[in-house]
């Protein structure tokens, strides 16, 4: 990992743990946070919790506090809930009647996409790549479980995947439908401001708990999640500075992507604040290539449930865990430095039977819907 880029990026911020603003005000009062619609998925505050056990396993001596957004939401949850709950209601003022959205077979944001939509009265077309059969059980049960239309795409290609979902958008429309497109993760400028919400939520449990973290650790696949985070972080002027664990290998053109996005964020929310590219800390967590359980990856998913009894998923959760041992190991976070970690969800994939045989051999082939790009 790029540990010496890490420390130079978070340093450039130059902004402290401690905020310059109350955090504990309404988020009501924040300029454009009230103004936008949403739909109510059943997000709610989620738990900060404190895992001693985990941390000192990681090497932790300071405090470590999980942010269990694996409970936020509906269908067994997740960080995608948080985006979609403002995306969705961008579809019905548009004046929808379907979605449509892309991710791979076992796609966390498909699922969400599906119950989601499922709740909003809206049909759901879900364009996915992989091999269905391969990947079955998980989420793709429960896509079908709540009703959603899938679509598959065998090409090894987001392209072409892309491109699928834009011909039947046409072909819906032709039938008299009004579809909206949702793309990869929901990870758009409105998407993300369901988490610069979620920073402002943890600034405000934060303070409750009379703490504070230097850092904020998650899995960034798309993209949004993170943005939204930096453009949280921007809105309270301070707090825990952000590391996000590419899961991907999405390198350059990710760091870019979530600049593009949190600065778009913070424009929708009336804020004049940008977040340049170099304020965008990324470290390469993503072992053989998205979506490979690896060892370190496997190690990580096991202690946690042994040691915190919290469920991670294979695709993104393990691996930033996994990432943040490396991080405390190697720099830039201290032993003493106290760390909260984004739980994303994603546990419906365990139950995939590909996963699971990855899961439980050592060193075992990747599961066969393995790509080089995410697809949160």
């Amino acid at each position: 990992m790029e540990r010496r880029r890490v420390r130079k990026e978070s340093q450039a911020e130059g902004v402290s743990a401690v905020s310059r603003q109350d955090p504990r005000r309404p988020l009501a009062e924040l300029k454009g946070l009230a103004s936008l619609p949403k739909v109510d998925l059943g997000v709610r505050e989620t738990p900060l919790e404190a895992k001693p056990t985990l941390a000192r396993g990681l090497g932790l001596c300071g405090e470590l506090l999980v942010k269990r957004d694996d409970l936020a939401g509906p269908g067994m949850g997740g960080n995608k809930a948080r985006k979609l709950q403002y995306v969705v209601a961008d579809a019905l003022a548009a004046g929808a009647d379907c979605l449509i959205t892309v991710g791979a077979v076992q796609s966390n944001h498909a699922r969400l996409t599906a119950v989601g939509g499922a709740m909003a009265g809206l049909e759901v077309h879900l364009v996915l790549v992989g091999d269905p059969e391969a990947m079955r059980g998980g989420n793709l049960f429960l896509d079908h479980l709540c009703g959603a239309l899938t679509h598959f795409v065998a090409d090894d290609s987001w392209e072409v995947l892309t491109a699928a979902a834009d011909e039947l958008a046409g072909e819906l429309r032709g039938r008299g439908k009004r579809p909206y497109l949702i793309p990869l993760g929901a990870s758009t400028p409105l998407g993300a401001v369901g988490y610069a919400e979620a920073y402002l939520e943890i600034a405000r449990q934060l303070a409750a708990a009379g703490t504070s973290a230097h850092w904020l650790v998650n899995a960034s696949g798309s993209g949004g999640t993170q943005a939204g985070l930096l453009a949280g972080r921007a809105l309270v002027g301070a707090g825990p500075r952000i590391i996000g664990v590419d899961v991907g290998k999405g390198g350059g053109e990710l760091r870019d992507t979530v600049a593009s996005l949190a600065s778009g964020c913070l424009e929708l929310l009336g804020s004049a604040a940008r977040v340049p590219q170099e304020h965008v800390v990324l470290v390469d967590g993503a072992g053989p290539g998205y979506g490979q359980v690896f060892d370190e990856s496997r190690n990580a998913l096991r202690a946690a449930l042994a040691t915190a009894g919290l469920l991670l998923d294979p695709v993104y959760t393990s691996k930033a865990l996994a990432a943040l041992g490396a991080l405390i190991a190697d720099g830039p976070i201290g032993h003493r430095d106290s760390v909260v970690f984004l739980h994303t969800g994603g546990v419906p994939a365990l139950f995939a039977p590909a996963y699971e045989a990855a899961l439980t051999s050592c060193g075992g082939a990747p599961p066969p819907h393995s790509r080089s790009a995410p697809s949160e």
